[in-house]
């Protein structure tokens, strides 16, 4: 399942002029949309992922468009590689106005299934190591001179079979996101979630699930399935002057996925027992 990169420009050139932005997993998927969507916004891309190819071929689509990027590997786990970063950040540009915490991973598993050291890995690599990164971020800069932090999470208002694991790491990053909202609007900092329903990225290739399936059993109302740079138009949104009035937010960018209910009961009517029915409307109007 390739991932298709646009090279369309959807946003003003200049909407996110002589911005910094930081983008964990930022070499492939959402992450690298998400990069090559800024860049083309006037933004100035840092990249951070454990995997130097994917974040310096990310770097160098930049650079071939005329952006400036920089490519440094690292883990969101390890609080001295964020450390690390943070001052190559600071070396290289100076400063740092956006945060995209992309970076993150699951399995997908039955929960009587999981292990506790399973489950343990995935809270530690979504919700600590998302933790982590905002917090060097705050430290770094954004304490001093405000900013921005996008984190993507997952459509778990409805719940997520499948994948408890994620779904309590990330419900547990919308909490935090909330609390730091109210907490750390007196810096000037914004903070808000990005959670994508279904996307077609490479990473769904990674799943015991055959690739059909994603699309046979997709529940979107738009009758599709959602592309990485849906994902990316929403995430500079919230980066750039243009959401410079919300924060504490949790947007849902799944295609209308979460509207459904455990069922849906336009297919338990009988027909007959409808045309014969007491009027619902007149009822409620005391008629």
């Amino acid at each position: 399942m390739a991932e298709a990169q646009s090279n369309e420009r959807r946003f003003a050139a200049d909407l996110m002029k002589d911005a910094v932005a930081l983008v964990t997993g930022g070499g492939t998927g959402m992450g690298r949309a998400t990069a090559l969507e800024m860049a083309r916004s006037g933004a100035k891309v840092a990249l951070f992922a454990r995997r130097i190819e994917p974040i310096e071929e990310c770097a160098a689509m930049i650079r071939a468009e005329g952006g400036e990027a920089l490519a440094v590997t690292g883990d969101i786990r390890d609080g001295e590689q964020i450390d690390a970063a943070m001052v190559a950040i600071k070396e290289r540009f100076g400063r740092l106005d956006v945060l995209v915490n992309n970076a993150g991973g699951q399995f997908v598993a039955p929960a009587r299934e999981i292990t506790n050291k399973g489950f343990e890995a995935v809270v530690r690599n979504n919700l600590i190591g998302s933790w982590q990164m905002t917090k060097a971020a705050a430290e770094h800069f954004m304490f001093e001179h405000g900013g921005a932090i996008i984190f993507v999470t997952a459509v778990t208002r409805s719940g997520l079979g499948g994948f408890a694991h994620t779904a309590a790491a990330r419900g547990g990053v919308t909490a935090l996101m909330k609390t730091l909202a109210f907490e750390w609007a007196k810096y000037g900092i914004r903070l808000n979630c990005v959670a994508p329903g279904t996307i077609k990225t490479d990473a769904l290739g990674r799943y015991p699930i055959p690739p059909e399936d994603w699309h046979r059993f997709n529940r979107s109302v738009l009758g599709r399935v959602g592309q990485p740079a849906d994902v990316a138009g929403a995430i500079v949104f919230l980066a750039s002057p243009l959401g410079n009035f919300i924060t504490g937010e949790d947007w849902y960018i799944d295609g209308g996925e979460t509207l459904h209910l455990a069922h849906d009961a336009r297919d338990m009517i009988d027909y007959i027992m409808f045309k014969e029915r007491a009027r619902g409307d007149a009822t409620a109007s005391g008629s």
